[in-house]
């Protein structure tokens, strides 16, 4: 028996011994950095393109996997872990765009020093271009056909950026993608069985698809555990002039097919909503005609004398007077038209991939910001682009309208010649979207507007101005004396304006 008891207990304690061993083997958990306290919250239409798509044969240096321990002794935990080094968020975000080519080449020493120098404080990098390629080798093989080589080291990019306390954004092309959608045909949009393309030879991908949602939130979560801060999707849209191609290109609807717009869903229910207030309300009010009538009828016969009625009579004929007014305001149902139906489907697909990169990038604790054409704000939606500038708004952190002078169109808020005018155009522009944006409540995301630091000549003789100093500090003066405190520089070729004053106002 006590042969017995000396195996049992040499065995429970191999066994133990066994399971710390595993235990151990466990990578460490490698905490992320604390953020700091967040102070206050579309780029370039189709000219905001990389000025050079040079690629570099380094070998690059590979995306760790995030490490993790075991929670308790029988599950894991799913949170991604990062390892990179800390950030805070500024007092402002004050940014200047960055082509991912541009990080390899002396030009960005030379950003680096500007930033150095100045009130600015945040880079907006390329991770995924406006052709489609992500900026960096992953380790993912099944990504490496999507890539180049353009960040030698981002590792070592987001050192450096610590280094020079300048807060790191990840600008990612979402529905403006060539790349993928050259190789997955099916996952764009195709006119006599060829990919579609607009009139700049690039091609989109199709927003109703999961698979492509999949594909930019995989990219987001790369450069999320790399050590971006933020992440930034811009094109998040169907292509300009979309509705009226949409009967004539071939596309899958996906999920979409059969799918109720919520707009459908929201003038259904009111008009429910407004039926049921308006039958009640008659019913009550046939409901009093017929109890006075009654009683009116029973004290005739008993008074006889229609001089001591004249309270029933009274209260008759006002009932009867609100019947005939509420029979006026019977609700009429909507009518739901085919084309109505496919417009109200895009601005739901590109609401729902918003909501939804903003849900898997819970757990990397970065920000999610969208561009956004400016013009956006000013209407109810644009919905042939599928874009509802509330409706994104109110599912990110940050909102950045692209609000270029030179994008308007002429006599737009009623200024003859918008790029003529930068102070006007902004100041007249973030009037309008702080008054959308304050509508929102507690979803109200920081603004953070693009602003204009490129001349635009191919707006024509007498619709457009040299830019230089004096216009980009009008319309970062513009912004300030509206409230709005952050703001981002535009130039494709990344050279911008020498000796600006870009302090805030408050300072």
């Amino acid at each position: 028996m006590n042969k017995l008891k000396t195996i049992l207990i040499m065995t429970f304690i191999a066994l133990l011994l066994t399971s710390c061993s595993v235990l151990d083997s466990k990578p460490a958990v490698v905490d992320g950095p604390t953020k700091g306290t967040e102070t206050s919250t579309e780029k370039s239409s189709e000219t905001s393109t990389e000025t050079s798509t040079e690629t570099s044969t380094e070998t690059s240096t590979t995306v760790e996997e995030p490490s993790t321990t075991p929670s308790d002794s029988s599950s894991e935990s799913d949170e991604p872990k990062v390892d990179h080094p800390p950030f805070t968020y500024p007092d402002a975000v004050r940014g200047v765009y960055v082509t991912s080519h541009t990080t390899s080449i002396s030009r960005f020493d030379d950003l680096i020093n500007l930033l150095d120098q100045t009130e600015l404080n945040a880079m907006v990098i390329d991770i995924k271009d406006d052709h489609g390629y992500i900026s960096f080798e992953p380790e993912d093989p099944k990504l490496l056909e999507y890539s180049k080589k353009n960040i030698k080291d981002p590792k070592e990019l987001i050192k450096k950026l610590s280094e020079h306390k300048i807060y790191p954004i990840a600008r990612i092309v979402v529905f403006k993608d060539s790349v993928l959608a050259n190789k997955h045909p099916e996952l764009s949009f195709t006119n006599n069985g060829a990919v579609w393309k607009n009139g700049r030879g690039e091609a989109f991908v199709n927003p109703f698809l999961s698979e492509v949602w999949e594909h930019n939130v995989e990219i987001a979560k790369l450069a999320a555990e790399l050590g971006f801060q933020e992440i930034q999707f811009d094109y998040v849209r169907f292509p300009e002039g979309f509705e009226t191609r949409d009967k004539s290109l071939k596309y899958d609807m996906g999920e979409y097919k059969d799918h109720t717009p919520s707009k459908f869903a929201e003038l259904e229910k009111d008009y429910q909503d407004k039926l049921k207030k308006y039958e009640t309300t008659k019913a009550e009010l046939t409901k009093t005609i017929a109890t006075v009538s009654g009683q009116f009828d029973t004290a005739l016969k008993k008074y006889g004398s229609m001089e001591q009625l004249s309270t029933y009579e009274e209260t008759l004929k006002n009932a009867e007077a609100q019947l005939i007014e509420v029979e006026k305001t019977k609700p009429i149902a909507p009518i739901f038209q085919d084309k109505d139906r496919q417009t109200q489907l895009r601005v739901d697909a590109v609401t729902d991939f918003v909501a939804y990169a903003k849900k898997e990038l819970e757990p990397y604790n970065v920000d999610v910001s969208v561009d956004i054409f400016g013009y956006s704000a000013t209407l109810p939606e644009a919905p042939g682009i599928g874009q509802n500038f509330s409706k994104i708004s109110s599912n990110v952190d940050v909102i950045s309208s692209m609000i270029y002078p030179s994008h308007w169109g002429n006599g737009y808020f009623n200024i003859s010649v918008p790029d003529i005018y930068p102070y006007e155009l902004v100041d007249a522009y973030s009037k309008v979207e702080n008054e959308v944006l304050n509508k929102l409540g507690d979803k109200k995301p920081i603004s953070r507007p693009w602003i204009q630091d490129f001349t635009a000549p191919w707006l024509g003789k007498g619709n457009y101005k040299v830019y230089g100093k004096a216009d980009v500090e009008a319309q970062i003066k513009a912004l300030n004396e509206n409230g709005i405190k952050e703001f981002l520089l535009w130039n494709a070729g990344n050279k911008y304006t020498p000796n600006v004053d870009y302090t805030p106002l408050e300072k």
